[in-house]
C-alpha cells in the first residue's frame, strides 16, 4: 500500500470528494546521454551546471550580493563555503551581472551538450521560479549539430519562467545553447534551472480528456500480466500531427514514459497525489481522433515493455536476483540499466543456471518470471517509481467498507490445480534433467501446469516454487465495484468488511481506474483468497490458555500469535452548545508470525492474551518461547492469506473473542435542542426542550487474542 496521510484516508472515502488527474509526459530520446562539461560564458562559484538536466524544475532560494537578494526574514538560505556542501537546487548561475537596465554586455550564455539523440523536434528552457531572481527578457535558443546552429529562435519581452519550442526538426543534434542579452531585473546573474532536449510537460484534467489504467499481477509467476494505460488528450495545437514533417511524430518512439497520478483534495484545500505508475510507448501505440483534434496513447508499464523483448545474454551471466534484474532492464538501453528495485533481503539471493544456452532464445518476460520464481519473489511495476520491482508477498493493505464500495463484493470460485510437473535442471538424464511432480489443491481439476525453469536445479527449489504457485490456486475470487483508492496497490491484502463482526481478506490481483470528464467514474478490482491447502493442510485456532501437542508426523509448525486488543474510547456527552465527540478506536493486538521446527508429540505451553482498556496494550499471547509481544501492530489488521482470516483489526463495532480485535470508539452524545414559545396573553416567552443532551456511547471492548497453528500432515 502506498503511504498516505490520515487526512487523505478520510477524504478518499468521504461522501463528497474531489479527484484530480495529472500526467507528466516525457518525450525525450530514451538513449540520450549527457556529454562531459557544460560550456558557458562564465559561471559564478555556487553554480551547479550539472543540475540543468536533472528534471528538477524548482530552484532553492539562496542569499547573494545582488541588489535586494538579502533579507533577514529566514526566507533565504546562506551559501556554505564549499560548493560541494550546497544541498539544494542551484542550476546555472552566470558569472556576469547585468546593468541597471538589465542588459548583459557581452551576452551571457550556457550550453547543454549531449549525444545519442537521433532527432529533436522540441525543447524547453526553465528559468528561476523565484520572482526575486527574474527571468531572461531578451534571449535566443539555438539547437546545434556538429558545432553548427541548425535551429534558432529569438525571444523579446519575455516574462515567463519557462518557454517551449516545437515545430522544427534537427537530425542528430548535440547541444542546446541559451544566450541572454537582457534580464527582467537589474543587477542579476543569468539563472537557468533546466534545459530539456524534448518534451517534458505536466498535463492536468483540462488537457487530458480520458484515462483508463489497468493494473494486474500474478504471484505464481506462471504468467506475466502487466499494467496498461489508455490516455486521450487535447491536441488542438496540433503538435502531434502525423501529416506534418515538423510535428512531434518523428520524435515518438518506444520507451518514452508518462507518469500518471490521481489526487484527492483534502479539507484544507491542498491536493495529495498518488502515483498510478509510469507507462511507456510501445509498438506505435498512438492514434488520432476528431480529425487530429485529439490524441490517444496506448501505453504499457515496464513489465509490458520487457515482456516480448528477446534477451541477449551478457558475456558473464549474473548469479543473483539483483544481477539478473539489471541484465534484463539493461536490454532496454543504458538509461534503463538501473531501472529496477529488489527487496534487500532477496537482492543477493543466488540465482544460477547450469549453461548459457538455458537463457538464450528466451524473452525478457519469461526470464523475469523464471528468476522471480526461483528466488521466491514476484515481478511488478512499482507504482510510485515506475521501476521494475521483485519482492516477496506482504500482508497489509486497505480496509474496504461500503464507504468506498458500490455494493458487496461478488464472489466466485478460483481455479483449482491438479498438479505441477517440474523439470529439475540437475544435469541428470544426459542433461535433460529429472522430473518432480507436486500434487495440487484438487486432484479432480483438469488443469496441470508444466514448469521448465532453468534456475530450478534441486527438488527443494521445485517444492518452494510449488508453494508459491499453489498460493494462487483454489479458494475464492472477490470482485468489487467502487470509487477506488489510488493508494491501493497490486499485491495488497485488503480486508473487506461484510458486517459489524466478520470480514473477508484477499490479495489484490487486479484494479482498474476509469477517469473521464474530470470524474473518477469507477474502480473495479479483483481479489484472490486462495485456500492455502498447498502449504498446511491442517489448522487449529487456540482461543483458551493451555497446551498444544504437535501432531504425529509434524516436523514444523506455522504460528500466528495475536495479542489482546484495546477497548474503544467512550464518546463524550453532548452539551446544549454542541454534540459530544466520538471516542478513538481501539487498536488491535500485536501480531507475531513465523515457522518453527518441532518434534512429533512435542508439547508447547499456550497463554492467550486478554483484551485491555482504552489506551492500554492488550496481554501477550505466548506459544512456548514465542510471543506476540515480539510482533508489531497492523493498522488494517493482520491477514493470513492462506486461510483468508484477519486478526487484530482496529475499531471493530462488535469484535469477537479470540480475534485480538480492538473495539470501535463510542459515538458522542447528541447536542441538546430547545426552542422558545410565547402565548399571546403573556409577555414573556418560555423555553421548550426538544431533547436533552445525550450521553456518550461506551466504546466496544477489546477482545482476547489467539494462537493459530498450521501443520502439514505426517
Amino acid at each position: 500500500m502506498i503511504e498516505r496521510s490520515g487526512e487523505y484516508q478520510k477524504a478518499v472515502v468521504a461522501d463528497a470528494r474531489r479527484m484530480l488527474l495529472r500526467a507528466v509526459v516525457d518525450i525525450v530520446d530514451p538513449d540520450l546521454a549527457w556529454a562531459d562539461g557544460v560550456p558557458s560564458s562564465g559561471a559564478a562559484w555556487p553554480s551547479r551546471p550539472e543540475q540543468i538536466h536533472d528534471k528538477r524544475f524548482q530552484g532553492d532560494r539562496y542569499a547573494s550580493l545582488e541588489p535586494r537578494r538579502w533579507l533577514l526574514d529566514d526566507s533565504f538560505a546562506i551559501l556554505p563555503q564549499d560548493k560541494g556542501d550546497i544541498p539544494g537546487q542551484i542550476g546555472f548561475w552566470g558569472a556576469r551581472l547585468c546593468d541597471e537596465n538589465g542588459r548583459f554586455s557581452p551576452a551571457s550564455w550556457v550550453e547543454l551538450p549531449f549525444r545519442n539523440v537521433s532527432i529533436l523536434q522540441a525543447c524547453s528552457v526553465y528559468f528561476s521560479d523565484d520572482p526575486l531572481d527574474g527571468v531572461a527578457e531578451d534571449f535566443t535558443v539555438e539547437v546545434k549539430q556538429g558545432g553548427v546552429v541548425r535551429y534558432r529562435k529569438a525571444f523579446t519581452g519575455n516574462a515567463k519562467r519557462s518557454v517551449s519550442l516545437f515545430g522544427f526538426t534537427v537530425i542528430d543534434p548535440d547541444a542546446i545553447r541559451v544566450t541572454a542579452t537582457k534580464w527582467s531585473r537589474s543587477g542579476r546573474r543569468m539563472r537557468v534551472i533546466e534545459i530539456v532536449p524534448g518534451v517534458y510537460e505536466e498535463w492536468d484534467g483540462d488537457r487530458v480528456q480520458a484515462l483508463a489504467v489497468k493494473h494486474q499481477g500474478d504471484f505464481s509467476c506462471l504468467t506475466l500480466p502487466y499494467g496498461t494505460c489508455s490516455l486521450r488528450m487535447d491536441n488542438q495545437d496540433r503538435r502531434f500531427e502525423p501529416r506534418s514533417k515538423d510535428g512531434m511524430f518523428q520524435s515518438l518512439e518506444e520507451r518514452q514514459g508518462i507518469d500518471v497520478s490521481l489526487a484527492v483534495r483534502l479539507p484544507d484545500g491542498t491536493d495529495e497525489y498518488k502515483k498510478l505508475g509510469r507507462f511507456f510507448q510501445y509498438a506505435g501505440g498512438w492514434r488520432t481522433g476528431d480529425n487530429g483534434l485529439t490524441m490517444q496513447w496506448e501505453l504499457v508499464d515496464i513489465v509490458g515493455l520487457l515482456a516480448g523483448r528477446r534477451f541477449l545474454p551478457p558475456e558473464t551471466l549474473p548469479t543473483t536476483l539483483e544481477g539478473w534484474l539489471a541484465a534484463i532492464c539493461g536490454q532496454l538501453g543504458q538509461n534503463f540499466a538501473k531501472f529496477y528495485t529488489a527487496d534487500p533481503a532477496y537482492a543477493q539471493k543466488e540465482v544460477k543456471c547450469r549453461e548459457r544456452k538455458d537463457v538464450e532464445d528466451v524473452s525478457c518476460g519469461d526470464l523475469l518470471r523464471y528468476v522471480c520464481m526461483a528466488s521466491g519473489t514476484w515481478p511488478r511495476a512499482d507504482a510510485e517509481t515506475g521501476r521494475l520491482a521483485a519482492e516477496p508477498l506482504w500482508n497489509q493493505g486497505n480496509t474496504l467498507t461500503l464507504d468506498n464500495l458500490e455494493q458487496y463484493p461478488a464472489m466466485k470460485a478460483n481455479e483449482d490445480l491438479a498438479a505441477i510437473i517440474f523439470t529439475v535442471h540437475d544435469g541428470s538424464n544426459d542433461g535433460a534433467g529429472s522430473q518432480v511432480v507436486v500434487s495440487g489443491n484438487d486432484a479432480a481439476s483438469s488443469r496441470t501446469e508444466t514448469v521448465n525453469n532453468p534456475f530450478i536445479r534441486t527438488k527443494e527449489a521445485a517444492l518452494a516454487a510449488a508453494r508459491q504457485i499453489l498460493a494462487a490456486s483454489g479458494g475464492l475470487r472477490l470482485e468489487t465495484l467502487g470509487r477506488g483508492d489510488p493508494a491501493g496497490e497490486i499485491g495488497d491484502v485488503d480486508v473487506v468488511w461484510l458486517d459489524q463482526s466478520s470480514a473477508a481478506a484477499a490479495r489484490r490481483i487486479q484494479q482498474d481506474f476509469d477517469f473521464s470528464g474530470g470524474v473518477l467514474r469507477g474502480c473495479a478490482s479483483a481479489l484472490l483468497q486462495a485456500d492455502g491447502s498447498f502449504l498446511y493442510q491442517s489448522r487449529q485456532v487456540l482461543t483458551k490458555s493451555g497446551s498444544f501437542a504437535a501432531p504425529a508426523g509434524a516436523t514444523k509448525l506455522r504460528l500466528i500469535l495475536v495479542g489482546g486488543g484495546q477497548s474503544g474510547q467512550d464518546g463524550t456527552p453532548g452539551t446544549w452548545n454542541e454534540a459530544g465527540t466520538d471516542g478513538e478506536n481501539g487498536q488491535g493486538g500485536r501480531v507475531w508470525s513465523g515457522t518453527i521446527a518441532c518434534n512429533p508429540g512435542q508439547t508447547f505451553a499456550v497463554t492467550i492474551g486478554q483484551g485491555a482498556g482504552c489506551g492500554q496494550e492488550g496481554g501477550a499471547t505466548t506459544f512456548g518461547p514465542y510471543s506476540s509481544a515480539d510482533g508489531q501492530f497492523y493498522p488494517a489488521g493482520y491477514t493470513d492469506i492462506a486461510s483468508g482470516q484477519t486478526f487484530a483489526r482496529a475499531g471493530v463495532k462488535a469484535p469477537l473473542p479470540g480475534s485480538g480485535d480492538g473495539g470501535a470508539g463510542g459515538k458522542g452524545g447528541i447536542q441538546g435542542q430547545e426552542h422558545t414559545e410565547q402565548n399571546n396573553t403573556l409577555s414573556n416567552p418560555w423555553y421548550v426542550i426538544d431533547n436533552w443532551p445525550g450521553l456518550g456511547e461506551p466504546g466496544a471492548a477489546g477482545q482476547s487474542g489467539c494462537a493459530a497453528v498450521f501443520w502439514e500432515p505426517g
